[in-house]
């Protein structure tokens, strides 16, 4: 019995950890998460994948990373994951979308690159959609009523 409540503690807090140390780091600045929402990137990265950049880290050439495009105004629209083909001396980046057949239209000054991309998580941002919510209350609420039922069935 005592093995048991150690390991579920060891889990419980190995979970917390999962979830808990990223909205920190995220929080705090260090690293960005994002949904990626268009087939700009596919093959490599799909929509609905989840990417995480290093925020202290300043893309080189061909690095994937992450930017925030802006409008000839200069107000912000979204925040874009694609793939670094030109810097210059003065930290001004041109960025072009892996399945896209022109680079991006407006330069990048480096303030308003947020990081480098060195995580890909695929799927995970299908769980944002309603969809996806469903999907996993579903398979929650399945698994949680299996342990449930197992448990019953062994009194």
């Amino acid at each position: 019995m005592l093995k048991k409540i150690n390991f579920k503690r060891w889990l419980s807090v190995l979970l917390a950890a999962i979830f808990v140390v990223p909205v920190v780091l995220s929080l705090f600045g260090v690293i960005s998460i994002r949904n990626v929402l268009t087939d700009s990137m596919s093959p490599r990265i799909q929509p609905g994948d989840v990417v995480v950049s290093a925020n202290w880290i300043k893309p080189t050439l061909n690095d994937v990373a992450i930017y925030h495009q802006k409008s000839i105004d200069g107000t912000l629209t979204q925040d874009v994951v694609h793939r670094v083909i030109t810097r210059t001396a003065e930290g001004v980046y041109q960025f072009k979308g892996d399945h896209n057949a022109t680079m991006d239209a407006l330069s990048v000054p480096s303030s308003d690159v947020v990081g480098t991309v060195f995580l890909k998580i695929p799927g995970l941002g299908n769980l944002f959609n309603l969809t996806g919510f469903l999907f996993l209350v579903l398979v929650v609420g399945g698994i949680w009523l299996l342990v449930y039922g197992i448990k019953k069935l062994r009194q």
